[in-house]
């Protein structure tokens, strides 16, 4: 199945607001709510969309990532595989992908303190110690997410939080229990979102908008499968001479429309930009044009081509 421009229109609809109902977005694309609601079940059922998802703001309840490359020595596809599932199954655990570039492997953990991801890096050394001579780890400040332009560009629609400003906003268990859902059925109804934690959908409305209200949900979009779409997923690490480039150099890379995450960093690289592109002869393209803009703002950057993500989770609360 190829996707029609309308069919772009509405993935790119979602990813502004995947709690937007079928009303809203047949609106916006000027197509009846009965073809909208079609199209989305179909790219669901298709695999082009994979799911809907929500973006917390984890620094508001206390947690900071850090962000971890692994280079591998002298490992069989057996000592990969075994140093992957231990990272996998670390339940703060927010991403982990293997890539071709400088590094073999990159993860984000999700902690309280420094000396929790200490514990886990002295557990990890203990097991792994003699086939990984070399990382980087990285303290993620800033996360900025930019909406899905690669198929349909849209105007952009930025949202920026800042996991340096790390504050303890309380929660209970049914805040709890509505952020868990809600981290990968963005779309659910308030009635069936109540019914699976036995709570009134008019209390689960309250809570989500003081959520929302706080800053701790930031934003509900959509998980592309961009494998299905056509698209390489390319990570572009930076060291910059001023990090008070970042912001232009976000800027840049926001114009391809091949965008979507941009984190700023703490350590060895200042600023991490994720693009989704058709192929080589497109990245080299834009690097090109970088380079004639930005060619005294870096001192080095790199690039990695991240071929397969072994774990996405949303909101690695244990």
């Amino acid at each position: 199945m190829d996707l029609d421009l309308l069919d772009k229109k509405i993935m790119y609809e979602l990813d502004l607001n995947a709690r937007a109902s079928v009303t809203e977005i047949s609106k916006k694309v000027r197509a009846s709510k009965e073809t909208v609601n079609f199209r989305i079940k179909r790219m669901l059922k298709e695999g082009y969309i994979k799911g809907f998802y929500t973006v917390f703001n984890t620094a508001k309840l206390g947690y900071f990532y850090y962000k971890t490359f692994l280079k591998f020595h002298r490992t069989t596809p057996e000592i990969e595989k075994e140093i992957i599932e231990y990272i996998k199954n670390q339940k703060n655990c927010a991403y982990l992908g293997s890539c071709e570039g400088p590094y073999d492997l990159t993860f984000l953990l999700m902690v309280k303190n420094a000396r929790q991801f200490k514990e886990f890096l002295i557990k990890f050394k203990e097991k792994f110690g003699d086939y990984v001579p070399e990382k980087e780890v990285h303290t993620v400040l800033t996360t900025h997410r930019l909406n899905e332009k690669f198929l349909f560009a849209g105007k952009t629609s930025k949202h920026s939080f800042y996991q340096d400003e790390i504050s303890h906003y309380p929660i209970d268990d049914i805040d709890a229990k509505i952020m868990q859902i809600l981290s990968t059925e963005a779309r659910i109804s308030l009635i069936d979102l109540g019914n699976k934690i036995n709570i009134d959908s008019k209390v689960v409305k309250y809570r989500i908008k003081k959520l929302e209200k706080e800053g701790i949900i930031i934003a509900y979009v959509s998980a592309p499968n961009f494998y299905k779409l056509g698209l390489q997923f390319m990570q572009i690490n930076f060291n910059l001479k001023n990090i008070k480039t970042a912001s232009s150099i976000i800027e840049f890379f926001d114009k391809t429309n091949k965008c979507l995450y941009a984190l700023e960093l703490l350590g060895k690289y200042d600023l991490t930009i994720e693009i989704h592109v058709e192929n080589d002869r497109i990245l080299r393209e834009i690097m090109e044009n970088f380079k004639q803009q930005f060619v005294e703002q870096y001192n080095d950057y790199d690039v990695f081509n991240m071929y397969q993500e072994h774990l996405v989770v949303w909101l690695p609360i244990a």
